[in-house]
Parts: structure tokens; C-alpha cells; sequence
């Protein structure tokens, strides 16, 4: 590949229904909005979907997908139950989350086990207006085990087959305001046994722009993702790859510099590759866009964008025609178009051995914590 060529890439896009297969019909787009780099002058595509499954529809909800299992909540105050189905869409159990002695509850972000429970970031709030925040796992039948850990709130977790969470947050203050500036770790691995483990990323090294939320804006722009011997985070608001490493105590960080103007991400894959996968939208505007990319890094210490398949995000009425990437099945990418519909689709990851240096040595570490 050769060091300083532009290459202008016409696209070849499937545009289909939901419902259909995603690979049976196709037409072509042009985006001058999509990255223009000498590191990105394959469209790599996507496979058509070997496979997909109907899920029973819910409103008001939050999907989130690993370990073969699919949970369903609501964020913000507790109004639904969470439910959790398994791949082929079987419904497992429907649980309320109750804590004891609260008024109101919160649930920030939930995530499957590969048990067969749910484990969720939430808070508390008594009769007299105090808060607590805790990592609770949710079971048939009920509530399993809790794990305190005011004043650090969770906002995203996800869990490894060993059993342990990870989870990033912030730490509250009394009147529950997240400061900026101030060093404490905001990624963390608990234990329901023994508590909190290890920690890594200095809150003070995390600096997103002036009036956005650590999070990301909307907080789809932050996607989080364990397994294959690292939890990776994706921080959209931030432009930020970070990766820790579990055997090696490591951190690694990767400015994504190649983001694609006007791309907000609002879903991630952690292949068993080793590999990450986005799905983005250019969403609010005359013609908008929405498309899935592979995470690639460089020589030059970036983490770009890779397009695998980029098209309109409207399909059909009623339906917003956006790619929601959920996560991985080994090698597949797992995937919905439109969240308000029940139809998850199974599609191979394309082959990136000849596109991408992630088996070296990473070349930028920003940091590296015990």
C-alpha cells in the first residue's frame, strides 16, 4: 500500500427492508463525507445474513447483546422488568429490579452473563433523597447478589466469562455532580465475591469537549465491550479507542482521527478476532446516512475507520432504517436496522488478516496502570 495515495472509494451498498435479507438487493451511493485516507481505500462490504431471528418488540427499550444472550430495559427510572432471551430468540425470565428501603430506582446500563444472568449499573434513591449506586445481578426469579460502589456510578459495564464486571463511570459528589479535572480511575473490574479488583484510565486523562458528557452525546456514543482477553471501549464524544488488556494489566489508547464528519456511533463488536466493528449514523439531516466500520489501527498510532457498508438510513415508513450493531456470535457480526422492530440479523465479519496491523505491537500507549 503505498504511503500518501488518496483514494476516492464509490460504494457499493445494499438497500432493503427490514425483515428481508439484507444481501438480496443492492444499489450504489457516494458519500463525500466518508474518509478520504491513504489507510482506507477498501470498501470492505457485508455479507449477506446467514441467519436472523424475532424477538419479541418491546417499547421504550435498551438492547444489549453478549454472550449469545439479549437483554431488554429500560434506562433512566425502573418502569418496565428486565427480560432476557437467548439467541433464538426463547424467552428466559422477566425480572423487576427492587432494592430494599428504595423510593426510586435508576438503571443506567445492563449487560448478559455467560451464565445466564444480567448484570446492571443502577442507583437508588431512599424517602429521604439519598442516592446509592451499586453493579446488581438480576436472576430468574429475582435479585442476586450486589456490589456497592458509591460514589462511583457506572455508566456502561459488561461482563467476562470468568464472571467478573468491568465498568466505567464517574465518581459523584454529594449533590451528584461529576467534576472535571480530578484523578481517580474510571474504569474498573468488581467482583460479586471480593469486590472492587483492579481499576485503570485517569479521569483527568479523559477530556471531552466543553459541554459534553464523559459518556458521550447522546450516550449511545460511548459503547463498551468485554472479551477475548480485554474489555475495549469506543468513546464517540472523545474520539477514543482505549483498550485494557486483562492478563497484562495494560491500558492502550488510540485517537480516532478519521472519524467520519457527522457520524455519531451508536453500537460496537468485539469479535473473537480481537477485532472492532462500529455502527454509526449521520442521523437529523436531508439525506440521512447510516452505515457499520471496521476499527483499524495504524502505524501512525490512530485507530481509523474502515466502511463496510454505508446507505440511507430511512427504508421504509415507520422505520428508521439504521444500522444498531449489538455485538458479536464468534466470528459474526450480530445487528438489527431498525430497533423498533424484533428482527436480528447474523452477518460473517469480512476477513481483515491483509488489512490490518492489530497483531503488532501497539504503537502509541498512552498509558498503562496496574
Amino acid at each position: 500500500m503505498k504511503i500518501g495515495r488518496l483514494f476516492t472509494a464509490v460504494f457499493l451498498v445494499p438497500l432493503f427492508h427490514l425483515g428481508q435479507d439484507p444481501g438480496t438487493s443492492s444499489g450504489s451511493t457516494q458519500d463525500r463525507h466518508l474518509p478520504q485516507s491513504q489507510h482506507a481505500e477498501q470498501f470492505l462490504g457485508l455479507a449477506s445474513p446467514h441467519r436472523q431471528t424475532e424477538f419479541i418488540t418491546h417499547e421504550n427499550h435498551s438492547f444489549s447483546w453478549d454472550k449469545n444472550y439479549l437483554v431488554v430495559f429500560g434506562t433512566g427510572e425502573v418502569k418496565q422488568p428486565i427480560t432476557l432471551y437467548d439467541k433464538t430468540g426463547k424467552w428466559l425470565f422477566e425480572s423487576w429490579l427492587t432494592v430494599g428501603g428504595a423510593a426510586r430506582i435508576f438503571i443506567q446500563d445492563a449487560s448478559p452473563t455467560s451464565k445466564g444472568t444480567v448484570v446492571v449499573a443502577a442507583s437508588s434513591v431512599d424517602k429521604d433523597g439519598a442516592s446509592s449506586d451499586m453493579i446488581v445481578e438480576v436472576v430468574k426469579g429475582g435479585l442476586g447478589r450486589t456490589i456497592r460502589t458509591s460514589p462511583f456510578y457506572a455508566l456502561r459495564l459488561c461482563t467476562t466469562d470468568e464472571g467478573t464486571v468491568w465498568a466505567y463511570g464517574v465518581e459523584l459528589t454529594d449533590d451528584r455532580r461529576a467534576e472535571r479535572g480530578l484523578h481517580y480511575p474510571m474504569l474498573r473490574e468488581y467482583s460479586f465475591e471480593k469486590g472492587e479488583l483492579r481499576s485503570a484510565l485517569d479521569r483527568a486523562t479523559v477530556r471531552p469537549p466543553r459541554g459534553v458528557p464523559v459518556d458521550g452525546s447522546p450516550a449511545e456514543e460511548f459503547q463498551m465491550r468485554c472479551g477475548f482477553g480485554k474489555a475495549v471501549l469506543v468513546n464517540g464524544a472523545t474520539r477514543e479507542l482505549i483498550e485494557y488488556h486483562f492478563s497484562a494489566s495494560q491500558l492502550n489508547r488510540w485517537p480516532m482521527n478519521i472519524q467520519p464528519e457527522g457520524y455519531q456511533v451508536n453500537g460496537a463488536a468485539l469479535t473473537e478476532s480481537g477485532d472492532v466493528y462500529l455502527s454509526a449514523c449521520r442521523c437529523g439531516r436531508p439525506k440521512s446516512m447510516t452505515g457499520m466500520f471496521y476499527l483499524r489501527l495504524v502505524s501512525a498510532g490512530t485507530a481509523e475507520w474502515v466502511p463496510l457498508v454505508v446507505t440511507p438510513a430511512t427504508v421504509a415508513p415507520h422505520e428508521d432504517g439504521i444500522f444498531h450493531l449489538l455485538g458479536n456470535d464468534g466470528a459474526d457480526l450480530v445487528y438489527s436496522r431498525d430497533l423498533r422492530s424484533s428482527t436480528i440479523f447474523w452477518s460473517e465479519a469480512p476477513a481483515t488478516n491483509s488489512l490490518s496491523n492489530l497483531g503488532q505491537k501497539p504503537a502509541l500507549e498512552r498509558g498503562s496502570e496496574k
